[in-house]
């Protein structure tokens, strides 16, 4: 979260502490110090005197009992110690970043929006136990698009005609947005798959695409419906009871009408979901099946869109709040026309004229470093730097040591210099990220070393990429325009439009508004805009321009040895996918990054797109086979596309001065404490290799695997014949090549003499495999335990409801959706995911982050997220 906005949490807090609660000026303490920890016995102060209050007292147990910390606040807010090291532990811990601290509070509204969705438009009928699971799929589209459509006829005819002789027409278009328009589109999508649902389904989807588009400006504006709800409801006393009549009367469930606005949002998202399930059950000799697979894609591409216009129009509200507070900001153009808000914060900064640095609140756009002076919540407006006019030096200058000591310069091209200082080393690389992505918005590294007429720019219609004829996202600059010839693309198209436009297979293409069927159009966030009522003309399929191919490049052959779907997405704003199956071939064109790359499926060699680098292995290669390292001589059999390495090192395993034998972890650890960054070992633990590896502070353990064929490797595209020739590859090569971040090669073997003398004379001992010092994952359950923390409870599996086995853990009741055996290990990265090992059966209970690659679950005795492509389902 920015520090902006929880700078205005706590405003906010405060605000009505005094308004309430009667607070006095003196009592309360600042935004900054509860922010910095700077005056943590003054928040506990406060908040003990609303302990105390009638209203809390009530509810809760006043703190303290006997009232001392209220009474004798001032005298032992000087002698207590142990608050001073919280403003260090807050800079560390970055609070700010944490988003898991509020993920609770969405998981509650996402749990909410989907019981309404699921009461009004989930189907009723019962599936009968002859019916295939296809007729299902396509009964379940048929029953709930009704439901819809009757949900939709009802807010206009229960809400919004008796509403609007009450409300002003602004109120009425605000409050009902554009729904008369979806309203009248979804009844004559209704009538096509009535019409298409014995023969090609697929296409209703595909020829209403573009309609759906309007859902844009729903979603966008819907934040707007209801806070006037609720704002009517709370300042007019009439209009309250005439708005609980009309929810009454109007909705069997009671909902509000504040949460059936949410209902359209909730159903253009489920599309490709009930898509994606009828293409599934869909057998490869039916007729629609490669029709299926477009509309699959179309629904996709449409809820990508539909989420990042909502996310778009959540960061101009953003946008619009510091605007409100900024004072001295006296140029005609608003605050979004410096693009999104990348980051914000304080750093102290030192321009060319200063004698030393100055502490400043400072906000990073796509195109602007904004410098203020906070003051109560209000920001002067001291400097203003536009970043196409500067040059960064990302070189790390050698720290004074302690705070403010790490240092980013700004180079200007006509003016001086400014040197930025953060608090941490963790604070300025967080801010170097920042910065270095806004100058590759401005000049993408893509396109960099190139004459080339782009910039970003922000469309006011739906537009499509001219290169991969894929919608741009978002509200504003959503991605480039080239002004000679006004070619539209991705951030991530750049370099394949830029070569088309140089071979000259990309024609000039005049401005949209002038030679193409206009989109509804989406609106710019953060101002309330009123929406036709009137529905408009039913438009025509769009006519996408298409490129003529330029000539093909050097690709390898490559193998996939995993189901490839496009779960997950590839993390770039607008990326086409390709999809594949164990055992395709794939040609891959461009290796993007580590982890990305772009390339055709043979079946369908026509389609480009992203995929896992690690999904699939070079030819030759088959699929990873879990194998206990043994220590004989590997099959030196011929493979094709072998990792070419120069001078491999001929010295038996035992004598390498980097092989350490057996150890674990924490043995590792130890031995490499203290060494620089780049020391590494090659250790074996439980029949089993890994690289353990100094990078910076951090301490890294990359498992080495073994293909069928007695391949060695760490990253699934590079495989070599012995683990000497992996080392040795490595230390030429950084292992940032195949794992992203990672920008460090094989430096120093632990017992290389040149090196570390004292460790010439140290032979390796092998030692056996102690317990893990660190608890992680919870070990199946025993009649006893007689280490560790307590066993976790156990579900009650016995519960059924409605026929549905559910499960009862720590008061929560779960569905069960059906089981799973796990493919691969998954470590958590956060308290809301669960840890799973391969082979294991685990419990779904949620697939609602399906969309975003995610599952929920439960395996003995936790509960939580998993990525859905780390399992298979089970019959």
């Amino acid at each position: 979260m920015l520090q902006f906005l929880c700078i205005q949490n706590i405003e906010t807090v405060l605000e009505s502490l005094g308004m309430v609660f009667q607070f006095s000026e003196e009592e309360l303490f600042l935004s900054e110090q509860l922010f910095e920890m700077t005056k943590f016995p003054k928040v506990l102060h406060v908040l003990s005197l609303l302990s105390q209050t009638p209203i809390a007292s009530s509810r809760f147990k006043p703190f303290p009992e006997n009232n001392r910390l209220s009474l004798s606040y001032r005298h032992r807010e000087e002698e207590e110690d142990i608050y001073r090291n919280l403003p260090d532990l807050a800079s560390d811990r970055d609070l700010a970043d944490e988003e898991d601290l509020y993920d609770s509070v969405a998981d509650a509204e996402n749990k909410e929006e989907e019981e309404i969705y699921g009461s009004l438009i989930a189907p009723t009928t019962v599936t009968s136990p002859t019916k295939d699971r296809r007729s299902c799929c396509v009964s379940e589209i048929l029953e709930t698009e009704r439901n819809y459509v009757q949900h939709l006829n009802m807010m206009l005819i229960k809400f919004k005609e008796p509403l609007q002789s009450r409300l002003t027409i602004k109120d009425i278009q605000t409050m009902f947005m554009n729904m008369d328009v979806l309203h009248n589109i979804h009844k004559e999508f209704f009538k096509e798959i009535e019409r298409a649902k014995n023969d090609k389904l697929s296409q209703p989807f595909l020829k209403y695409k573009d309609r759906f588009l309007v859902y844009g400006e729903y979603c966008s504006s819907m934040t707007d419906s209801q806070d006037l709800v609720e704002e009517l409801m709370k300042s007019n006393e009439t209009m309250r009871l005439v708005i609980e009549d009309l929810q009454n009367k109007a909705s069997p469930s009671k909902f509000k009408l504040r949460e059936l606005v949410c209902v359209p949002m909730q159903r253009v998202l489920k599309y490709h979901l009930l898509i994606k399930e009828l293409n599934k059950h869909t057998p490869d000799s039916h007729p629609d099946k490669k029709e299926m697979q477009k509309a699959l894609e179309a629904m996709q591409e449409l809820s990508h869109y539909v989420n990042e216009v909502k996310r778009d129009s959540e960061m101009l509200i953003t946008i619009n709040k510091v605007e409100s507070c900024l004072t001295d900001y006296n140029t005609q153009s608003p605050l979004y026309s410096y693009g999104r808000l990348l980051k914000d914060g304080e750093l102290k900064i030192k321009g060319a004229q200063d004698k030393n640095p100055k502490a400043r609140n400072t906000f990073l756009f796509d195109q602007a470093l904004f410098m203020t002076k906070a003051d109560k919540g209000i920001y002067c407006l001291k400097d203003l730097l536009r970043l196409e006019e500067y040059r960064l030096d990302e070189t790390l200058q050698p720290s004074r040591g302690g705070k403010w000591s790490w240092s980013i310069t700004l180079y200007g091209n006509n003016s001086g210099s400014y040197v930025l200082y953060a608090k941490t080393e963790l604070d300025r690389s967080k801010w170097l990220e920042g910065i270095k992505n806004a100058f590759d918005n401005i000049n993408p590294h893509a396109i960099k070393s190139k004459q080339h007429h782009f910039k970003m720019q922000t469309f006011s219609e739906a537009t499509y990429c001219n290169s991969c004829n894929k919608l741009l996202l978002g509200t504003f600059y959503q991605g480039y325009i080239c002004q000679k010839t006004n070619a539209k693309c991705h951030k991530t198209c750049l370099a394949d439009t830029l070569k088309k436009i140089e071979n000259q297979t990309l024609n000039n293409f005049a401005p949209t508004d002038s030679t193409e069927e206009v989109i509804p159009q989406v609106p710019q966030r953060g101002i309330r805009r009123s929406c036709t009522v009137n529905p408009p003309e039913k438009p025509s399929p769009r006519q996408k321009k298409s490129l003529s191919v330029i000539g093909t490049s050097t690709t390898t052959g490559y193998k996939a040895h995993r189901d490839y779907n496009g779960l997950p997405p590839p993390p770039f704003v607008g990326a086409s996918v390709i999809t594949f199956a164990v055992g395709e071939m794939v040609e891959v064109s461009d290796k993007v990054t580590a982890d990305w790359w772009v390339g055709s499926a043979i079946s369908q060699f026509d389609r480009k797109g992203y995929f896992p680098a690690s999904y699939v292995s070079p030819m030759g290669h088959s699929k990873v086979q879990k194998q206990n390292y043994l220590p004989v001589a590997p099959n030196l059999q011929k493979q094709e596309n072998p990792v070419k390495i120069v001078n491999p090192s001929s010295l038996p395993l035992e004598e390498c001065p980097w092989y350490a034998g057996i150890m674990d972890r924490g043995g590792a650890e130890q031995m490499l404490g203290g060494k620089p960054s780049g020391t590494f070992l090659v250790r074996t633990r439980d029949g089993h290799m890994a690289i353990s590896l100094c990078f910076q502070s951090d301490m890294k353990h990359i498992r080495i695997n073994i293909t069928g064929d007695n391949m060695y490797f760490v990253a699934e595209c590079k495989n070599f014949r012995t683990v000497q020739e992996l080392v040795r590859y490595y230390q030429d090569n950084s292992m940032s090549s195949s794992f992203f971040g990672l920008e460090t090669n094989l430096k120093y073997p632990y017992r290389d003499p040149k090196f570390f003398p004292a460790r010439l004379s140290q032979p390796i001992r092998p030692e056996p495999p102690s317990v893990p010092k660190s608890f992680k994952h919870p070990p199946p359950s025993t009649s006893f335990r007689t280490w560790g923390p307590p066993e976790p409870p156990k579900p009650n599996m016995n519960s059924v409801s409605n026929g549905i086995q559910q499960i009862n853990f720590k008061g929560r009741t779960f569905d069960l959706l059906g089981r799973a055996r796990v493919l691969y290990d998954f470590d958590p990265r956060s308290a809301q995911e669960i840890a799973l090992r391969e082979g294991q059966i685990v419990n779904v209970i949620s697939k609602a982050g399906d969309s975003h690659g995610w599952w929920k679950g439960e395996h003995d005795g936790q509960v939580g997220y998993f990525p859905a492509s780390f399992i298979e389902e089970l019959e």
